[in-house]
């Protein structure tokens, strides 16, 4: 059945996103039959072949940013296999945003699905994203020694952080990060190997540039529970006690030194959970 001619610009505009958009292809032109002749002054089979570029040309893009934004896990999978995949993905996951730096949030996701055999692949994926967010991550302020040596004694106990937008944890499972470093060599990837136990990681940026870096289990649970929105105090309490002979007390003040150097701190806030 032939569709009518939209009467308005929006029905035109509706029709014509709904068949980029979707997944039937060219071949099956009834969804926008009535649209056709509007493009071309009167000649559907051109219409067709313009409505053709634009199907193909906005999957062409999206696979490009996905390309960009997960470079190390093509060059993991290989050409084929992540091409397929990114095909499979952008017929199931529009873009929504207006920026499209922003596609590809569900893409670790959709591999962890897809790839339950080899689930070093989202992990990678992760990384990739982790560290394409970090960079596009809008800009804030950075706290500052002074600042926080102005901070009254009787205000720590009710203390917390806000953080920079760029910063960010990951949990992994797998050698990911040999098998990352590996492939930014442009150098073949190690086989995938399971750790002994999960390992957190930080993600940030700093001047420009983005960072990761492994932590240890201890640092990791108080960068947690204060991006969590708990207290300096209470997240200093618990990490005392599951951690009683890791020698905490000297390590916050370590850790928070470094922190404030790399810019991972955006301001404080009093009064946090």
């Amino acid at each position: 059945m032939t569709n009518p001619a939209p009467s308005t610009l929006a029905e035109l505009q509706a029709q014509l996103q709904d068949y980029v958009l979707g997944n039937h292809g060219i071949s099956n032109g009834s969804d926008v039959d009535g649209v056709l002749p509007l493009l071309t002054g009167g000649a559907p089979e051109k219409g067709k072949r313009r409505l053709n570029i634009y199907h193909y040309a906005y999957r062409a893009r999206l696979r490009d940013v996905l390309g960009t934004a997960f470079e190390h896990t093509w060059s993991y999978l290989g050409d084929e296999a992540f091409n397929t995949l990114c095909a499979r993905f952008i017929e199931t996951h529009a873009s929504h945003s207006a920026n499209l730096r922003d596609y590809g949030g569900d893409f670790p996701g959709f591999l962890h699905q897809s790839l339950r055999s080899d689930p070093e692949v989202a992990e990678l994926a992760t990384m990739d994203w982790r560290l394409h967010n970090a960079f596009d991550a809008p800009n804030a302020d950075i706290l500052n020694n002074d600042q926080l040596a102005n901070v009254d004694e009787t205000q720590w106990e009710s203390l917390g952080f806000a953080f920079n937008p760029s910063v960010s944890l990951a949990l992994f499972e797998w050698n990911v990060l040999d098998i990352w470093h590996v492939l930014n060599q442009g150098e073949s990837p190690p086989l995938a190997q399971r750790l002994e136990m999960p390992i957190g990681h930080l993600f940030w940026r700093s001047e420009q540039r983005g960072y990761f870096r492994s932590l240890g289990e201890d640092e990791y649970a108080a960068l947690k529970g204060l991006i969590e929105g708990y207290s300096f105090a209470r997240v200093c309490d618990e990490l005392i006690h599951k951690y009683p002979d890791a020698g905490i007390e000297t390590s916050i003040g370590t850790w928070l030194a470094r922190w404030l150097a790399d810019e991972l701190l955006s301001a404080i806030e009093l009064e946090p959970a």
